[in-house]
């Protein structure tokens, strides 16, 4: 027997023995199961270590999939209080989050990573007491160091500064610098997922990822969106203009963001000490909590009414809060429903209550890049879209000499939600996402202006240009949507 039957043989048992747990025991999705069972009769080799990398099921507790009993004692705001028309949804956020409502708000919204960044680093050098911040892609490029620089000195003005960074999207993080970041007190950690990590540099879990983007200063500004850290967010990149929506919160929602900050930090924290990560090594009596945590939730002065809701989700939860929030809100809507993501593998729940919507006689509009930056999930993506203008959702490419990695809906211009979230199975499912929710129509007209701004730089795909593609396009897109939902 030569070496390569020494080895195929273990891997096809190995193989089969997967094949069988991910049909019989964890219950996949069909198309999930038949993707694998596909790549293993392939690629064997290959497949099994896809699967190691990327298709365990990493769904042990990492982080918090509802704010703590602690964090809830510090956000005062009684969701009784709101009487608004969308008091159900409210509701049902609470039920999944335990976020409350939060009746009194300011919030500006930036539609790229100049406006964001400019409004950022002014705000960090305002922080008094405090810096919260939890970023997916982190890089140490230029603006990178622009907002490091600034973390750097407040540290060592005394201001207390966090940082949650995910460790794959900040794996090229310049280390000398990190090593910088860390002397000058900066409490920065990285998230991995469970039993993710071999060693300092190998994780092997590419899914479950901390996509979540957030910032805390003083208690009092908050932001949520979609821009990362990193030069290409600022258009400096091969995809030219990057458009972004990212929004600049003052008032009680900040709360919510500090709660929920804070759940993820001390978990992270948790996480990592009992795995006893390399960044831990004699320094883990500076990651200890504070005695007062009340210092960070200080009393909101904002009087403006603009409620607001935080929903988050995470692989560990047995449903999708932020699905159930996007099918809630499709299927309240009235008269229209806008859509922006730059990814579309949406769930059949997601499709169904497009489907119906629009056969209902409901204007769907939905802005998608033409220029894709995953290849792959651009492909899979094709072919839901296909679907939807099968019944008359309306689709349109932004321009492609750009990137959109807008992520937003807005309904009725009455509600709408922003934050990390996708509109597919990965933000769905797989990955930490966070985003909020703003029950306000002047905030939504204003969103909903944004989306027609977006439309303007756009071109609409029709289904005749669609069925008028090749052949190999076509079936190069059903080839990508059957392992759509693997990864």
């Amino acid at each position: 027997m030569n070496f390569y039957n020494m080895i195929s043989v273990p891997v096809i048992i190995i193989n089969f023995l997967i094949s069988m747990t991910i049909i019989f025991k964890n219950r996949e999705k069909p198309e999930k199961s038949i993707g694998w069972l596909l790549i293993f009769m392939l690629v064997p080799f290959l497949g099994l270590i896809l699967y190691f990398l990327v298709g365990r099921n990493w769904q042990s507790k990492n982080l918090k999939e509802r704010l703590s009993p602690e964090m809830i004692d510090f956000v005062k705001t009684s969701l009784d209080e709101y009487v608004g028309p969308y008091k159900e949804m409210a509701k049902m956020v609470t039920m999944g989050n335990g976020s409350p409502i939060f009746l009194y708000n300011n919030i500006t919204v930036y539609k790229d990573g100049v406006e964001k960044f400019e409004a950022l680093l002014t705000d960090l050098e305002s922080a008094k007491h405090h810096i919260h911040m939890e970023y997916y892609i982190v890089k140490s490029d230029e603006i990178g160091r622009k907002i490091f620089d600034v973390l750097i000195r407040k540290s060592l003005q005394g201001v207390k500064v966090r940082f949650i960074m995910d460790k794959i999207g900040g794996r090229t993080f310049d280390k000398e610098y990190l090593r910088k970041v860390r002397e000058s007190g900066i409490e920065l950690v990285t998230y991995s997922a469970h039993f993710a990590s071999i060693g300092k540099l190998i994780d092997t879990s590419i899914n479950y990822r901390n996509h979540r983007k957030i910032v805390i200063i003083d208690g009092k500004i908050g932001y949520l969106g979609g821009n990362n850290i990193g030069d290409e967010y600022l258009g400096k990149s091969k995809f030219g203009y990057w458009r972004d929506s990212h929004a600049r919160i003052e008032g009680e929602f900040v709360l919510g963001l500090q709660a929920l900050f804070f759940d993820d930090f001390f978990s992270v924290l948790s996480i990592n000490e009992d795995a006893k990560k390399w960044e831990y090594d004699k320094k883990r009596q500076n990651y200890k909590r504070e005695d007062d945590l009340s210092l960070y939730f200080p009393l909101s002065t904002i009087t403006n009414y603009l409620p607001m809701q935080l929903i988050y989700n995470g692989p560990g939860s047995p449903y999708s809060t932020v699905e159930q929030l996007f099918l809630k809100m499709i299927g309240s809507a009235k008269e229209k429903i806008f859509i922006s993501s730059p990814y579309f593998i949406p769930s059949d729940s997601l499709m169904q209550a497009l489907k119906v919507a629009v056969l209902s006689g409901i204007d769907v509009k939905i802005v998608f890049p033409e220029q894709y930056d995953h290849p792959p999930v651009g492909h899979a993506s094709m072919t839901y879209i296909k679907e939807l203008l099968d019944v008359g959702v309306e689709f349109y490419f932004y321009d492609k000499t750009a990137f959109y990695h807008n992520k937003a809906i807005v309904v009725d211009t009455n509600i709408c939600t922003l934050g990390t979230a996708n509109f597919d199975v990965r933000s769905l499912y797989y990955n930490y996402e966070v985003n909020a929710v703003i029950y306000d129509e002047l905030t939504s007209a204003k969103m909903e202006g944004f989306f027609y701004d977006d439309i303007a730089q756009s071109r609409m795909l029709t289904l005749d240009e669609y069925n008028q593609g090749s052949v190999f396009t076509h079936l190069k897109e059903s080839f990508f949507r059957i392992f759509s939902l693997l990864f």
